[in-house]
C-alpha cells in the first residue's frame, strides 16, 4: 500500500513538473518584456524543479538519498531566486524599461527620472 501511495505521489509530482515546465516555456514566448519573461521562467521553473524533488523524495529507496535530495532542494531554494534577481538587476541597469500599454501614466521619462543618479555633495572638512 505504501509503495502504491509513493508511486502515485511521484507520478503527480512529475505531471505537475511537466505542466509548470510547459507553462514557463509558453510564458517565455508570450510575454512582452524581459521582466515578465524572467518571472514566468523563474516561477514556473522553480515550481517544476520542486515538484520533481518531491517526486524523487517519494520514490527514494533509502532515507540517505532523500536527505541528499532535500539538501539539493535547499541549495536550489537559495540560488534560483538569487540568479533571477541578478539577471533582473542587470536588465534594469542596462536601461531596458518594463513594457507599459500606450496611454498609461508612467512613461519612459518618469523611469529616466527615477533612475537618474543622485549627486552627492563633497564635504571638505
Amino acid at each position: 500500500m505504501i509503495d502504491f501511495l509513493s508511486i502515485c505521489i511521484a507520478y503527480a509530482g512529475f505531471l505537475t513538473a511537466v505542466i509548470f515546465g510547459i507553462a514557463g516555456v509558453a510564458g517565455l514566448f508570450r510575454f512582452p518584456d524581459p521582466y515578465a519573461r524572467l518571472q514566468a521562467g523563474s516561477l514556473c521553473g522553480t515550481t517544476a524543479v520542486f515538484s520533481i524533488f518531491i517526486a524523487c523524495i517519494a520514490i527514494a529507496p533509502e532515507r540517505s538519498i532523500a536527505a541528499r535530495i532535500i539538501i539539493i532542494g535547499i541549495i536550489f531554494l537559495v540560488s534560483a531566486p538569487t540568479a533571477s534577481h541578478i539577471v533582473a538587476r542587470f536588465t534594469w541597469n542596462s536601461g531596458i524599461m518594463p513594457w507599459r500599454p500606450k496611454g498609461t501614466k508612467r512613461s519612459a521619462d518618469m523611469y529616466a527620472q527615477e533612475k537618474a543618479p543622485v549627486k552627492q555633495q563633497n564635504k571638505t572638512d
